[in-house]
């Protein structure tokens, strides 16, 4: 899928799923078609790696900071959002930062 991110997809936790190449796509492009030129993501380039079943959330990685990781809560609104703070972003940060942000969970 990308480069050295299998070791990544393999500690996903509990309810997360790595994301098809066909269903990335289709979620990328929703994220891009929701998000606001002043959202966090706007014209940041990501792919879409996994989802959490049984939610919109959806695990981004990016491409120009490999280390950087961030869930995205989509609208399915289908149309840009009017609102900077829309898709909402759950967590921005390291991979273990979205551990951390999971465990609050499990918890």
């Amino acid at each position: 899928m990308f480069p050295n991110f299998k070791p990544f997809l393999e500690l996903l936790p509990d309810g997360w799923f790595a994301t098809p190449p066909d269903r990335a796509e289709l979620l990328t492009a929703e994220l891009q078609r929701e998000l606001p030129p002043e959202h966090l993501l706007g014209a940041v380039a990501v792919n879409v790696v996994a989802h959490r079943d049984g939610t919109d959330d959806i695990l981004c990685w990016h491409r120009d900071s490999p280390e950087r990781f961030t869930v995205v809560h989509l609208s399915w609104l289908g149309r840009t959002e009017i609102n900077a703070k829309h898709p909402t972003v759950e967590s921005d940060g390291t991979f273990d930062d979205f551990l951390a942000y999971e465990r609050r969970f499990s918890a």
